[in-house]
């Protein structure tokens, strides 16, 4: 099910299985779900700006709105399921520790602080991570955490009645404050820090295919995640750089070498 382990049958050519086809398709259901609860939810948020009110008529009104937006929220839900099942899966039945290499360690505290170090000038290398990244596992986490006030407050708001005769009065006013803050944390970290680091990012400009194929060039994954990669190609007992990257030239003045002596070829004169 999961590409977990640092094992040779990953490297596929000039690239290493990173996603499998579980995590491809939740990852589709997450962010096609999300942009249309951002295009439909923020103009309910933002409803006196023009520009929303221009939105909501090209949607036929606000009925017709809500009904796309419910339907988008129903589909998120379903990858949160669909998530947490495959989790489950993978610890439980299948005995994988894949998923725990997403809980945050001391060694990202390190990793921070070895980045700092680099981006300020007081180290020459950047910090090396593994399987994931602390900027990565940030971003899964919030996921997390954003998933559940973005649930729990869509379904009080969705069914309001059912909510009011459960929970109390002030539940719902606070539902509405969080479900659509939220919304709005969310929009903005993956506009400005996810986008950048997923798809805009040097190594990956002006798109991160990956998460779509599943693969990650192996000089990519070289760069991105160095130790898992030198666990791989410790595996599969390959080298860590490609052929053409190790041959470098002979410096000319190691003892012993000569430039090779080019004879000019010479054309007999007549007698």
């Amino acid at each position: 099910m999961a590409t977990s382990g640092a094992t040779a049958d990953r490297i596929d050519g000039d690239f290493i299985r990173r996603f499998d086809i579980h995590q491809r398709i939740q990852h589709i259901m997450m962010f096609s779900s999300f942009i249309m609860l951002a295009i439909t939810g923020l103009p309910m948020k933002f409803s006196d700006w023009g520009i929303s009110q221009w939105w909501i008529g090209v949607w036929g009104g606000i009925d017709n709105l809500r009904m796309v937006h419910h339907g988008a929220a129903w589909v998120m839900i379903s990858s949160f399921v669909y998530h947490a099942i495959y989790l489950v899966v993978c610890l439980v039945v299948l005995r994988r520790p894949f998923p725990t290499h997403m809980l945050p360690r001391f060694q990202d505290v390190k990793d921070l602080i070895q980045d700092v170090k680099y981006w300020v000038g007081l180290s020459d290398e950047p910090a090396k991570y593994g399987r994931f990244s602390y900027r990565e596992k940030f971003d899964y986490l919030a996921v997390g955490w954003g998933l559940l006030i973005m649930i729990g407050g869509g379904l009080i708001l969705m069914f309001p009645v059912t909510a009011a005769k459960i929970l109390p009065g002030w539940a719902i006013p606070f539902a509405l404050v969080a479900h659509s803050d939220e919304a709005v944390l969310a929009v903005g970290w993956i506009l400005i820090v996810h986008m950048y680091f997923a798809h805009l990012h040097p190594l990956v400009f002006p798109m991160n295919k990956s998460i779509f194929t599943g693969k990650v060039p192996l000089h990519q994954y070289r760069e991105e995640h160095a130790l898992e990669y030198a666990q791989i190609m410790a595996a599969a007992n390959l080298p860590l750089e490609p052929a053409e990257e190790v041959l470098s030239p002979v410096p000319a003045e190691l003892p012993g070498f000569q430039e090779p002596v080019v004879q000019e070829a010479r054309v007999a004169e007549p007698v």
